[in-house]
């Protein structure tokens, strides 16, 4: 995947501009991948908006359904409530993206319901199994993403628990692991290394001063880096794990105040 963009931007980033606009707004700016949020893309114009994004020199690469996982999390994508009607919009999600031709298809495992884990977990497998083979039909590619823990609680809240999502879904060769930066400062960096060929790119941000929660994210060198709670060298080197062939995105919104100081402590919420 040589001829992809390695840097791309999530237009969820430009949260209130309409689609047509970052149609030449990303490519000025130098950004040639875009992550497509699918509540920007209204109506049945999706063969017609893939050949725009190509026309502009645009790539899709981690794209958002309007519901990604079959669970609500934290903050977005809470509605609807009933996990059935949540698999059949991310049923229908996944078949769409594919004329985007994306990186990948994002899918979040949510929050445990009823403080029942083990059910919890065990209806996720199966929604997973099914999204599989749905992807796999369609010529597509999962991306699960690891949440930290907000105070709804997170079934993937580091790079193991993913892995093992993915291997009881049978989904290893179609579902890969997205990374958050903002999710995963506590993650030991050995995981990074263990993990390395099942990483499908990582979305990255800073971290405003005085942050108090997800929406005081800051753009890449315009805040604070996201802290980690191990330090230590991993034993196997990411460069000679691969990590030039995957992509990186940025999701942060503008920060609205000049980053002074930096708190510290793991970041929380989805």
């Amino acid at each position: 995947m040589t001829d992809q963009p390695r840097f791309a931007a999530s237009d969820g980033t430009t949260y209130h501009a309409p689609f047509v606009d970052e149609l030449d707004a990303y490519p000025a700016a130098g950004v040639h991948g875009l992550g497509l949020w699918e509540f920007k893309l209204e109506g049945d114009r999706d063969a017609e908006r893939a050949a725009a994004m190509k026309d502009a020199g645009l790539h899709a690469t981690f794209c958002f359904p309007l519901t990604p996982g079959i669970f609500t999390g934290n903050a977005h994508f809470a509605h609807p409530k009933d996990p059935d009607a949540r698999l059949q919009i991310l049923r229908e999600s996944v078949r769409r993206f594919a004329v985007y031709e994306p990186e990948a298809v994002c899918i979040l495992a949510g929050a445990p319901q009823g403080g029942d884990v083990a059910e919890s977990r065990r209806r996720v497998v199966a929604a997973f199994t099914e999204l599989v083979e749905i992807a796999r039909d369609a010529g597509v590619k999962l991306a699960l993403e690891v949440i930290s823990p907000g105070s709804a609680g997170s079934l993937c809240q580091s790079i193991p628990e993913a892995a093992d999502l993915i291997t009881d879904a049978g989904g290893e060769g179609t579902i890969g692991i997205l990374l958050d930066n903002w999710h995963i400062a506590d993650e030991p960096l050995q995981n990074i290394a263990d993990y390395i060929d099942a990483i499908a790119g990582i979305q990255v941000c800073d971290r405003a001063a005085d942050s108090g929660g997800r929406f005081d994210r800051a753009l890449p060198g315009r805040g604070c880096s996201m802290s980690r709670a191990s330090s230590e060298p991993p034993t196997r080197p990411a460069t000679a794990a691969g990590t030039s062939s995957r992509s990186s995105q940025t999701t942060a919104p503008s920060a609205s105040r000049s980053p002074t100081r930096c708190g510290s402590g793991r970041r929380r919420g989805c």
